[in-house]
């Protein structure tokens, strides 16, 4: 779905992204400055003689660990003409040399701290921040002050060094080509229409390749000075820290820092103002086609109070609503469409536009169709309103997550809260406890009703000052513009009628037989794991952490999945149509209905070796949770409307698989290293489409039934009733095989006796992948798996500074060690890098030449073998 995934790029970036708008001086302002709504207590807030802004939590999750943010008011959006990509490209420079980390030192330096690059330091630019994050492995005086002097390095201590900026030029045009899709492409295209007069349309944060290739080092300094001022920064500390010391801690290392005058932000244009507009945009690559209603309205925001918060949370309400609505149309039977959502919010908090858009994919002959379906949905909605019954439900399903959160606020990860902070901070949002988040909601929840929730979007579509009508993707039209206004036109004039109320059915399957016996009980005590055995064979592993508060995972593991799949492809199907075909009683909608009150989910997967039954609850949930698993797997519904839906998918699924270098690294590829086995990669269309639920259900009904189940509960939870609770679930089940086949003959994989394989393909986005493939072995032999997973590590780092930093070919080149858990003695080291067609075979030889290097006796440094080691074991405690 990549033209739907450009439109929703468009609405996330509309929902994250902001212009600040700010006095000249002063720093702007902490957004619970002249509020109704309390922040987080928790919290301690600061601001600089320098305009530095600061915020410090102390976090215990995970202990001994401290994540840090260097929050930058500056984007895209601040370049001048001749700068357009260089607020993304300077983030580059941070790590190209410094104050205190000369050029090629510092990634290196931290690597020997046990923080990776990437995963432990790292930074993104959008269009109107650029945020610095590190990842620190511990929480002694020395690393912090270490971290914080880093932060400062960015914030005013970058060298940009003329040769350091033309060795990154080919990395950032890497990036760019690694980013080009017909996604990408469809969603440049969209922003350019509905923003004609703004800043937004000409600003995208990867920039030209006119700038990239030749823009002056003077230019770089001159945004970095003016933009990069300390009273358009902030300091973010979440951890196992004490906030007074890091209070110190930052003055320490920011208090120097120059109060330079802070530049007014830019113009950024006004809304076109069209009354309505079309726009046509076509793409022979696209997998299917979309069309898109969207309204834009000028809402110079609100400061965050409680009655914004409440219009928000209405057209939040709203907007659920109308996408369950779509749900069920695109699972009606011949619906024109294969998806659609509406989505509803801010473009750029505190000072842009509010939007809503109802959007919809669609095979291309059906675009008519689907128009007038989304047109007509859309109109439903504002006639007429919502109905008691699909209110109720999302007041349901919106005060669960709220209860939720507040419940497990004591083990949130510090990790998400700095970047929850500083993703506040940015968009002029007060950072609020859930307890808090919780109170208010609830509140707010017994004001709204069908009309206001209603009048929520009637204000929007209402008053408008832009409505656009978008069709993108491989629909070729001839008179495409006026083609789409008639077909608009004509759906308006149909009259729509009232929604109705829907009953919600009791669920069918709660009464359950008496709870199975246990047979056997053991604990495992140096991992305190409790194992029983009931009568009908079902195993149960029961594991009480204290990682999460109020959260229970629960996993089935069932027979023997894929090395049973009868013919090419059926996982893939009998997966898809399992989840989406609900129960015997109940469809996936009905069940949202059911358990819109309550923290239950279940997942069916098909693994290597295994069917999988997987969820995440509450322990006051798990009751709940282990029922419903209990009777996917008991009565799964199979539904035909499953396998439709499936189906619908198949055009955008093959053109990714023949039109794209990554889809083919999953099918061609997949096969090829398999030796053609056709339990890897996809089958052929024809194949896929001649499936039906009856092969899915012959397949998977007599493991469903009968094959050797484990079943696992970890969490936080009381064990005992845990142990309850499946036995008058699964331990109450039909007997069950006590031991699981082998299958050694289907475990044999062989890896293919060529050398080279090259696989090509027609597209107009010029990119390709190498991927050398080296055969290890599988994973039982743990040392060796562990010594290839370092081996990996050492080969990655090496790309990093060959092809990425020396050579400028590829934006992330990694390598990584694959050891099967099911095929015998299979297993793969690979290699792999995205690059412009024309650099793939000289790219192979140096990725050749490397790995010719680490195996024919140069000596890996004790010095390498350290940086790759450290950032594994601090990625592993956490």
């Amino acid at each position: 779905m990549m033209a739907r995934n450009s439109l929703c790029l468009l609405a996330t970036l509309a929902s994250l992204l902001y212009l600040p708008v700010s006095a000249q001086n002063d720093p702007i302002p902490l957004p619970q400055k002249d509020s109704d709504i309390n922040p987080d207590p928790a919290v301690t807030w600061g601001v600089l003689d320098n305009g530095l802004r600061f915020a410090i939590l102390p976090n215990a999750e995970p202990p001994n660990r401290v994540s840090m943010r260097l929050y930058v008011d500056a984007g895209s959006l601040m370049e001048e003409d001749d700068q357009q990509g260089l607020a993304h490209f300077l983030e580059h420079m941070a790590f190209n040399g410094t104050t205190n980390f000369p050029p090629g030192e510092m990634v290196e330096y931290f690597q020997r701290l046990g923080m990776g690059f990437g995963n432990h330091t790292n930074a993104h630019t959008s269009f109107n921040e650029t945020v610095y994050k590190l990842e620190l492995p511990n929480s002694e005086t020395e690393m912090i002050d270490e971290g914080m002097g880093l932060l400062r390095d960015y914030a005013d201590g970058m060298l940009l060094l003329g040769d350091e900026i033309e060795d990154e030029r080919g990395i950032i045009l890497s990036e760019k080509r690694t980013r080009d899709s017909v996604g990408w492409r469809t969603f440049v295209e969209q922003i350019k229409f509905a923003f004609p007069k703004q800043r937004i349309s000409i600003r995208l944060p990867i920039g030209t390749e006119e700038v990239i290739k030749n823009a002056s080092r003077e230019r770089f300094v001159e945004f970095y000075e003016s933009w990069y001022t300390a009273n358009r920064m902030a300091v973010v500390v979440v951890g196992d820290i004490n906030a007074a010391e890091i209070e110190t801690v930052i003055r320490k290392h920011f208090d120097s820092m120059d109060a330079r005058e802070k530049r007014a932000d830019p113009d950024m244009g006004n809304l076109a103002n069209r009354d309505f507009d079309v726009h046509y945009h076509y793409e022979d690559e696209a997998g299917e086609t979309s069309v898109s209603i969207e309204a834009l309205k000028t809402r110079r925001s609100p400061p965050d109070n409680s009655a914004r918060r409440l219009d928000d949370l209405q057209r939040m309400m709203a907007a659920r609503i109308m996408n369950r609505r779509l749900e069920r149309l695109t699972k009606a039977e011949n619906s024109p469409i294969s998806s659609a959502t509406m989505h509803v919010g801010d473009f750029f908090d505190l000072g842009f536009a509010l939007y809503s858009s109802i959007d919809a994919d669609c095979k291309p002959e059906d675009w008519k169709e689907a128009l007038t379906l989304i047109e007509q949905e859309l109109r439903r909605a504002l006639e007429h309103g919502f109905t008691e019954s699909e209110l109720n439900e999302t007041k349901a399903v919106i005060g669960r997550l709220y209860e939720d959160a507040a419940k497990q606020m004591g083990t949130r990860k510090s990790r998400d809260l700095a970047n929850e902070i500083a993703s506040r901070i940015g968009s002029r949002r007060i950072f609020t406890s859930p307890a808090e988040d919780l109170q208010r909601v609830m509140r707010s929840l017994d004001s709204v009703t069908t009309e206001s929730a209603r009048n929520s979007l009637r204000d929007l579509w209402g008053s408008a000052e832009d409505t656009l009508l978008m069709l993108s993707g491989n629909a070729e039209l001839k008179d495409a513009v006026s083609s789409i206004k008639n077909v608009y036109d004509e759906s308006s004039k149909v009259a729509v009628t009232a929604p109705e109320e829907q009953e919600m059915a009791a669920f069918a399957y709660g009464d359950l037989p008496a709870a199975g016996e246990i047979a056997k009980r053991k604990t495992i005590e140096d991992i305190d794991v409790t194992q029983i055995r009931f009568a009908n064979n079902v195993r149960a592993n029961f594991k009480t952490t204290k990682f999460e508060d109020e959260t229970v995972y629960v996993k089935a593991r069932i027979g023997s999945g894929r090395l049973t799949e009868p013919t090419a492809g059926l996982s893939l199907f009998a997966s898809s149509v399992f989840n989406k075909g609900g129960l015997e009683a109940h469809s996936l909608d009905d069940l949202k209905q059911i358990f819109a009150a309550e923290s239950v989910n279940s997942s069916f997967g098909i693994d290597d070796d295994a069917f999988t039954l997987s969820g995440q609850t509450t322990p006051q949930d798990l009751a709940s949770q282990l029922t419903l698993m209990r009777a996917y797997l008991t009565n799964p519904g199979y539904r035909e409307e499953a396998a439709l839906e499936f189906r619908k998918a198949l055009d955008y699924i093959y053109q990714q698989l023949e039109r794209t270098p990554e889809g083919f690294a999953q099918n061609e590829v997949a096969k090829y290293l398999h030796s053609g086995d056709d339990r890897f990669g996809f089958p052929k269309r024809a194949a896929f489409e001649a499936l039906t639920t009856s092969e899915a259900r012959e397949w998977l009904t007599p493991a469903l039934e009968s094959a050797y189940l484990e079943i696992s509960v970890v969490g936080n939870f009381d064990l005992e009733e845990a142990i309850k609770l499946v036995a008058s679930t699964f331990g109450n089940l039909p007997d069950r095989q006590s031991k699981k086949p082998k299958y050694n003959k289907k475990r044999s994989i062989s890896f293919p006796d060529a050398s080279t394989a090259e696989f090509t393909f027609k597209s107009e986005i010029p990119k390709a992948m190498t991927i050398v493939h080296w055969p290890t072995t599988d994973i039982y032999d743990i040392e060796k798996s562990r010594r290839l997973s370092m081996l990996s590590a050492i080969l990655d780092d090496r790309l990093r500074v060959k092809v990425r930093e020396e050579l400028g070919d590829a934006y992330s080149p990694f390598a990584h060690n694959l050891p099967s858990d099911t095929w015998t003695d299979y297993g793969y080291l690979f290699a792999s890098v995205t690059v412009a067609p024309d650099q793939a075979e000289a790219v192979t030889q140096v990725i050749a030449q490397i790995a010719n290097d680490l195996a024919s006796g140069e000596s890996i440094t004790e010095d390498e073998l350290d940086r790759a080691k450290k950032p594994q074991v601090t990625s592993i405690e956490e």
